[in-house]
């Protein structure tokens, strides 16, 4: 009687551990992931100008989106430098969302959290990311932060704008997802079969060579 109890509350305990752990922020890719990075563009430098991507949201809501960056140069990192941004309702035309990230703060060849309040009832509008940095650095303008894009455009984000003072881009997709903090099922089980999986794998062992 005593191990059926020890049984169910180390089940009890497993799925509630497995419950925690399945609450993540899920994201949705808005470019291909299956594309080779090798092939990946930059935007380069981004500026004032700044740059723009269209999306639809697979999400009842929304917590940000995630960004390939890239660090051009040694003078970003300490330096006063600011991504600003903001999320358009491309149904609305209103400001949904707005935030700011410390340029010292993005890692090269890194995804970058642009995080920001959560926006409600999101699920399969269109919105608009704009995001820009409040200065370059060198004389030559040659250090700042860029963002990676694919060159084909998507059809469920079909517009990417990005300037800078050396070139405009008006297609492509950039390396981004959307983010939205909840609970995703599927990772909920695939973490309690393979906890469960390892504790009689282990448990197996312990008799085999008792």
């Amino acid at each position: 009687m005593k191990k059926k109890v020890k049984i169910i509350i180390g089940i009890f305990i497993l799925a509630a551990v497995s419950f925690l752990y399945g609450h993540i922020a899920k994201t949705h890719n808005i470019y291909d992931s299956e594309t080779d990075p090798d092939s990946y563009q930059n935007t380069g430098i981004l500026t004032t100008l700044g740059a723009r991507q269209e999306f639809t949201c697979k999400e009842e809501y929304l917590d940000g989106v995630r960004i390939k960056c890239s660090v051009h140069g040694e003078e970003v990192q300490g330096a006063d430098t600011v991504i600003t941004y903001e999320l358009k309702d491309l149904e609305t035309g209103e400001i949904a969302a707005v935030g700011e990230v410390d340029g010292g703060d993005v890692e090269n060849n890194k995804f970058q959290d642009f995080r920001f309040d959560r926006v409600e009832n999101s699920e399969g509008k269109r919105y608009e990311i704009s995001l820009y940095s409040n200065q370059t650095f060198g004389e030559d303008h040659s250090d700042g932060i860029g963002f990676y894009y694919e060159n084909e455009t998507r059809e469920d984000a079909p517009v990417i704008v990005a300037e800078n003072e050396v070139k405009e881009i008006k297609s492509g997709t950039l390396v981004m997802k959307t983010i939205t903090d909840r609970f995703d099922l599927e990772t909920c089980v695939v973490f309690f079969v393979f906890a469960l999986y390892v504790i009689l794998f282990m448990r197996f062992l312990y008799k085999l060579f008792k």
